[in-house]
């Protein structure tokens, strides 16, 4: 927010409830609303707001999805999942490389991504308000102000702050502060910069994918870049939550005042949360960051490091789609913090995003998805996470070991695993089961993995592929190498 304005409030209540779920409730999904909490979860389901942040002086642009009591909108009213045109663009560029195409070629897709656009606008959106008061419970105990914790996430090639809403969102509605950070180092499908104008007056303008030639050399050093705008985006969270006062928000389209955000974070158990691309810039952010304590990672690409990925410092919960085809034995070889993966069978590695869930049709006819539910596939991931959350914590507030961490870890994810029995099969590995594997624990040895069978997978999509995490671009692509024999 600009200077000389009033300070927001910061609602403070001891609960807000929510209407009681119905039968007709349950026919909506998400995206006409957020996703629900897992079962395990005990809490009240807040209303989730988003806000666009810039700290002054930072070089980060980050969402912010909180909770709020604010109800969101009607759709028409709603924050737009794809907020320009520019965005839409970004999507069939990354596929189709088209400063390489041919004048018809670039002309057609925009015919496309224009029409993709503005059907978007009127339809595809988030289940949230826009730039709304965080919401700050009391602590029922002694009355005090409960902060929220933090998540900052990072997102894979061609995405964007948009690109995990549906995990931000829901993580949101359950307590947390979320900061999805929209990187500028050309990874972006699109990514907005501030620029200053003449008048002294900002202005934002868009930057596309940039392509590379494969060499890794280039994607080391967009990591830097990432994990550099990671460490901005934790300072200005911190700022926050230590009384010096958060940065001022300069977004020239954002109303969002960050002095909202001064006592209502806690940074203490910081989650550094990445897919894909992501993944490898929070583990190179958690090595340059100790304000990272802990890191979820998503189908995390590590092949741009190699071995060169440092092992494990803080506890790291890893969930992979079906044989994603990358070594994370550097990762875990001389790790000094307990780890735990999980891999499960039936989803390829576009599920982890937004897409499948807002065009499922359009990816199931064109790069593919998984054959697992995917709400039960966000139900496990959820699940998972927060039990990694709550045993850490546990861990952290009661002095306990490593190993005994590393056990209590392990046996609760095996004993999630069965409540998912014929769904899906899920195979876990962990710190506990190396180490006691290692020594000849055959009791450990029982219960490394849990696995149940599923019918024979889809064949995976072409290498380069991988990393698509948008099934619009993909759409377009596949449409015009049917059309047009590219």
């Amino acid at each position: 927010g600009a200077r000389g304005r009033p300070r927001p409030q910061i609602i403070s209540e001891y609960h807000l409830t929510l209407p009681p779920h119905t039968s007709e409730q349950t026919e909506m999904r998400y995206p006409a609303t957020v996703m629900p909490p897992p079962p395990r979860w005990k809490g009240t389901q807040r209303h989730v707001s988003v806000a666009d942040y810039e700290p002054e002086g930072l070089e980060v642009l980050m969402r912010l999805y909180y909770p709020t009591s604010t109800s969101p909108p009607s759709n028409l009213f709603r924050p737009r999942y794809f907020t320009s045109s520019d965005y839409t663009h970004g999507l069939v560029h990354f596929l189709l490389n088209l400063t390489s195409r041919p004048f018809w070629v670039r002309t057609l897709a925009g015919v496309i991504y224009m029409c993709t656009y503005c059907s978007a606008f009127l339809t595809d959106t988030i289940p949230a308000s826009l730039d709304a008061p965080p919401l700050l419970l009391n602590n029922v105990a002694d009355n005090s102000k409960q902060r929220l914790p933090v998540v900052v996430v990072s997102h894979g090639l061609a995405g964007s702050r948009n690109m995990h809403a549906a995990l931000c969102t829901s993580l949101a509605s359950q307590g947390y502060v979320v900061a999805a950070i929209e990187h500028r180092d050309g990874s972006a499908s699109c990514a907005a910069l501030v620029k200053s104008s003449g008048s002294g007056r900002s202005r934002v303008t868009y930057k596309p994918y940039v392509h590379t030639d494969g060499n890794f050399k280039w994607r080391r050093e967009q990591i830097a870049k990432r994990t550099e705008e990671f460490s901005a985006a934790i300072a200005a969270l911190t700022a926050a939550g230590d009384g010096r006062g958060a940065p001022r928000n300069i977004f020239p389209t954002s109303r969002f005042d960050a002095s909202a955000l001064d006592g209502a974070v806690d940074v203490s158990q910081l989650v550094g949360l990445g897919h894909s691309f992501g993944g490898v810039t929070v583990v190179a952010a958690a090595e340059a960051n100790k304000a990272i304590t802990r890191i979820v990672l998503l189908d995390p690409w590590t092949a741009p490091m190699g071995d060169a990925v440092q092992a494990t410092s803080v506890p790291t919960l890893v969930v992979n789609s079906h044989k994603w085809g990358q070594n994370l034995r550097p990762l875990y070889t001389n790790a000094t913090a307990v780890w735990l993966e999980a891999e499960v069978a039936g989803v390829l590695h576009q599920d982890f995003s937004d897409m499948p869930l807002r065009i499922p049709w359009i990816m199931a006819k064109s790069i593919g998805k998984g054959t697992v539910d995917l709400y039960r596939l966000f139900d496990f991931k959820l699940s998972l996470m927060h039990l990694f959350f709550e045993e850490v914590a546990h861990a952290e507030q009661s002095g306990v070991g490593g190993d005994t961490l590393a056990a209590a870890l392990h046996a609760g994810t095996v004993e999630l695993v069965d409540r998912y029995r014929g769904e899906m099969g899920i195979q876990i590995k962990s710190s506990f089961s190396e180490a006691n594997i290692k020594t000849g624990d055959l009791a450990a040895r029982s219960i490394r993995s849990s696995i149940i069978h599923l019918p024979p997978l889809q064949p995976p999509a072409r290498e380069r592929m991988a990393d698509a995490t948008l099934g619009l671009g993909a759409w377009v692509r596949v449409s015009l190498q049917a059309q047009l024999r590219l």
